[in-house]
This record gives C-alpha cells, structure tokens and sequence, in this order.
C-alpha cells in the first residue's frame, strides 16, 4: 500500500483540470501552463511519491487518478512516441498495420539518435538508433508508425525485433506492397548481403505460396548478390548453401514457412 494518497488543495485542483482535458500523460511545460507561478518541481515530487504520477522520462508523466506503486498502462503506443522522438516500428509497427495477431508486451520505437531500454508497468520499451534509416513515416489515428514499405525494409534488416523471419514471411504473405517503394528503400539503405537475405526469404514465399511477388523485386535482389553470407549472420553456419543467393540458410525453410506448410 502507499502511505498518504490524499491530495492536497493544489494537487487537487491541478487533477480536476486534468480530468476536464481526458490526457493520460502530462509535462511539466502543460502543468506549468495550468498552475502558473507555482513549483512545479515540488509539486509532481509529491504526486510521484503518492503514486499519481510515474515518470517516463524527465518532466514527462503517466497520470493515475486512482494510485498505484506501478504504472497502470492503457495506450502503450502513446506512451512509446512520448520517450523519445520517433516512430513505431519493427513488430509494434507490423501490429499498427494489422498484420500481426499477438498483443506486444514489448513496443519498439524507431530514432535516428537514442538507443535505451524502458521498463514501465508490464511493458518493455525499445528505443532503436536506425540512424538515417529513421525516415518513411504515416500516421494512423493517433500515432506516427513506418510506412508498410518501410516496415518490411526495418524488419528484414533486423528481423530480431520483428518476431524472426516466420512472422515477417507470415505478415507479407497477408498484405500486398507497394514492390516499387519497396525496391526505392532498398536502393536506398540496404547492404548487398541484405538483399541477398531479403531476395531469399521473398523467393521462397512466392515458391511455397504461390503469392505474387514481383518479378523485378527479385531481380534486383539477384543483381544485388556479392559475397557469400548467412541468413542469420551470428549464428553458426550450418545449413543449406543455396547457390543461387551465394547464402547459407542457417534457420531452415521448414522454421520460416512452418506457419503456411503446417
């Protein structure tokens, strides 16, 4: 149990005006902002310690009109895109799309500066440096996520963060790409060895599903070929060589198709 919940006059009259604005994260420049000339710094200490409010980051706050020891979480998304600047990605951006079925407890944020783990409440916050691959945003209702294109490009480049190469070769066999954008990201950002990888993986879905993937897509990933790599390149290198991509499957077709063959 916390000791003392009860509020005081100003906190009082601070949370009757959070409630009258429905927000479930607040700052220190909106308090200021409600509660002119007084201490702000004094004041949040106090509804921190009384379990009103959790701090995400510095002078950002998820409010609890009832108190609580741990962050009760509603909207996991919004309290993603209030850590850092950025967007969803990788398989929270994968369940923005719809192409996933699972709820997440770990939200994956993309930046182009910050790389940090977050634990709040039940949820694992991932904040992931992509540098200047950070690019390639929509926004869908409330939230800033990757573009469809830009989400398969992020999760074939770390498919560690997308659920492994199951769930990417699941989530593309469910929706239908934009193959030119697709290709412009690639050309964009992409090492020859990615493409080897990605040129694997999509090649072998057309193959085992019959989905329609564009001819030229694979083309350029052929043209793309340079030395010899692995599928998952820090991990051993047994398994099947296949010739044509110069790359060692080292995960197995019957893992990553196991969701589509049974």
């Amino acid at each position: 149990m916390i000791k003392n919940t009860y509020l005081s006059r100003m906190e009082q009259s601070l949370f009757d005006i959070i409630r009258e604005s429905n927000v479930n994260i607040i700052s220190n420049e909106q308090i200021k902002d409600l509660m002119p000339n007084k201490n702000i710094n004094k004041l949040c200490s106090s509804l921190m310690k009384k379990g009103y409010f959790h701090k995400i980051k510095r002078g950002i706050y998820i409010i609890q009109f009832t108190p609580s020891k741990r962050p009760i979480i509603a909207d996991p998304y919004l309290i993603a895109l209030n850590t850092y600047r950025g967007y969803l990605g990788f398989s929270t951006a994968l369940k923005m799309h719809g192409l996933t079925e699972y709820e997440p407890f770990t939200i994956f944020l993309i930046t182009n500066y910050k790389s940090k783990t977050l634990h709040l409440g039940q949820y694992i916050f991932k904040i992931i440096n992509m540098h200047e691959k950070a690019k390639y945003t929509i926004r869908m209702e409330d939230y800033t996520t990757s573009t469809l294109e830009k989400t398969f490009f992020d999760c074939f480049f770390k498919p560690e963060f997308s659920g492994g190469y199951q769930n990417i070769a699941k989530a593309l066999y469910n929706t239908k790409l934009n193959w030119g954008l697709f290709i412009k990201i690639f050309n964009e950002f992409a090492s020859s060895s990615l493409c080897q990888r990605t040129g694997y993986i999509l090649e072998l879905i057309k193959n085992e599903t019959g989905y329609k993937i564009d001819s030229k897509t694979i083309n350029y990933m052929k043209k793309r070929i340079k030395n010899n790599t692995k599928l998952i390149p820090k991990a051993n290198s047994k398994g099947i060589f296949i010739k044509k991509w110069k790359l060692i499957d080292n995960l197995g077709k019957d893992k990553i198709m196991g969701w589509y063959n049974g």
